[in-house]
């Protein structure tokens, strides 16, 4: 797992991203920080590319939803971190689990149309993505 990590974060042919870009977008997938901060420093490194540089995938998803089911991180900013990891152009979604990664983003993001987003929610995913990752 952690050879395709790394290989995920090797640029499409033609992008320069440095390490310090890379990293960035990195904290705002896995939410190591404040979300509005990572979002500002985010967005700026992500510049006009439009190529996807990073990808999220099952594991950072969990990790997320660890941060907010021990407090570390609110309803709020839960609910608007998959806006921007879903819209910034150079953050992608690993292929394999495109389907399951893009409707945790939606729900999540939208709650007045799926499930409240709260313990019972959350919990709910942890148990789909962790049978996603096998």
């Amino acid at each position: 797992m952690k050879l395709k990590r790394d290989l995920e974060m090797i640029p499409p042919q033609g992008v320069m991203v440095d390490q310090e870009e890379t990293q960035t977008l990195l904290d705002l997938i896995k939410l190591n920080g404040h979300l509005d901060d990572l979002i500002s420093v985010a967005r700026s490194a992500s510049g006009d590319l439009i190529d996807e540089v990073v990808f999220l995938d099952p594991e950072d998803a969990l990790g997320v939803l660890r941060k907010f089911l021990s407090g570390d991180i609110s309803t709020q900013e839960l609910s608007k971190w998959p806006e921007f990891v879903y819209f910034l152009d150079t953050i992608g979604v690993a292929e394999e689990h495109q389907d399951v990664l893009i409707q945790f983003l939606f729900e999540i993001s939208t709650p007045e149309l799926f499930f409240e987003v709260n313990r019972e929610t959350c919990l709910r995913w942890v148990s789909r993505l962790r049978q996603e990752i096998g």
